[in-house]
């Protein structure tokens, strides 16, 4: 898959994210909260009001706008330099923390200002405020932008024309198909969180822990699955050609008209008329793939037993 692709996904994935100053990407919580505040007391009122546990309005977060409506659980929080930073990171490209200091110094391919934005390309684009940049967004290349637009709003996706950036950029190396090292067991950071949010987009289980960026046997156990159904070496390990088959597996499946092809009819599984007998189930005509999903999910409840017991990893 693309690098400009990974990314585009990656930022659409965050709109509804909260924003919070100093937000670096982990999981807003009141006591998440509570340490940006502190860290931050310019911004601690923004900070805390948008909490509505800190803000005195509830008792929990189930209800809350920045949690997982169905968990509780709060979703990922970010400023705008830091959500830039890390959908950056999902491609394999280093950014500074800090707005004006990227703009500064992170090694453009191409950069300019708003008017000569290429439009039909991702990119990042700024505000320069005076003489700093003073935000940063992501251009998706369809004339929208995806950006941390403030303590009140959260991860937007707005029109371009409806934000006032000024200048943009392409980072060198943004451009090109992205395929991460080996990763395996004990592997950690975004680089797996992308490939178990592709593992969960092709119908992997993950159950216990789902895109948590951490490589454990959950993760291995899924990955082995997928290499299972595709021909692949049964290794449980993300090598080159496993990430190229699931990103290829990811992408649209496209027909010559460049419409998505229908499914194909399934034969109908009743007895022929005049027949009241059930046929015993064939094992050979269960696909080799289900076979496999149901050695993962047999695998990861061993997983969770040994954990309960103290003796197997987790993630």
């Amino acid at each position: 898959m693309e690098k400009s692709e990974i990314a585009k996904s990656w930022a659409l994935e965050r709109v509804g994210c909260p924003y919070i100053y100093g937000g670096t990407g982990q999981v807003c919580t009141p006591a998440y909260r509570q340490a940006r505040a502190a860290q931050y007391p310019n911004y601690a009122v923004k900070i805390e009001r948008n909490c509505p546990r800190l803000s005195g309005s509830a008792t929990s977060c189930k209800n809350c706008r920045w949690a997982d409506p169905e968990t509780g659980r709060g979703k990922l929080a970010y400023d705008c330099a830091q959500l830039a930073r890390w959908c950056m990171a999902a491609v394999g490209i280093t950014l500074v923390s800090g707005a004006n200091s990227q703009w500064i110094k992170t090694a453009w391919a191409e950069n300019g200002e708003i008017a000569a934005l290429p439009r039909d390309r991702l990119c990042l684009v700024y505000r320069r405020d005076g003489t700093r940049m003073g935000h940063v967004g992501i251009y998706l290349g369809d004339g929208t932008v995806v950006h941390a637009k403030g303590h009140d709003y959260g991860v937007v996706q707005q029109d371009l024309a409806a934000c006032d950036f000024t200048h943009w950029g392409i980072p060198a190396g943004l451009y090109g198909e992205y395929v991460p090292e080996l990763l395996k067991k004990g592997s950690s950071g975004e680089a797996v969180r992308q490939l178990q949010e592709m593992l969960l987009r092709v119908g992997m289980l993950l159950p216990r822990y789902g895109a948590d960026g951490k490589y454990g046997n959950e993760t291995a156990a899924a990955v082995l699955t997928f290499q299972a159904g595709h021909g692949l070496p049964e290794t449980g390990e993300c090598d080159a050609a496993t990430w190229r088959a699931l990103a290829q597996a990811c992408a649209p499946d496209e027909g010559a008209d460049g419409q998505t092809p229908s499914q194909p009819e399934t034969p109908s599984q009743a007895p022929e008329s005049g027949s009241t007998a059930i046929p015993p189930p064939d094992c050979e005509a269960v696909p080799r793939l289900k076979l496999m999903e149901v050695r993962a999910c047999l695998q990861n409840a061993l997983n969770i037993i040994d954990n309960a017991l103290g003796s197997g990893p987790v993630g």
